[in-house]
């Protein structure tokens, strides 16, 4: 994942943290990709480590249906 880090600028229209659902204030975090916005570097983290966990519990149950062996 790539991303901005925004300093003195607040967005127009104000704008919520993905994440945590704070307003952004003047310094921020943008995803390029998606456009989706987080109030730090904290959040934007979390996020990212959340989207993983996702992917992974996925590929668990995509193979658990088939029946074959799951290896991470």
């Amino acid at each position: 994942m790539r991303f901005v880090l925004v300093n003195g600028r607040t967005p127009n229209p104000q704008s919520l943290c993905v994440l945590c659902c704070k307003p952004i204030g003047a310094s921020y975090l943008r995803e390029i990709e998606t456009r989706l916005s987080y109030c730090n570097h904290d959040c934007y983290a979390d996020h990212c480590k959340r989207a993983v966990l996702a992917l992974e519990r996925h590929h668990i149950a995509q193979w658990s249906r088939v029946g074959a062996p799951a290896v991470i």
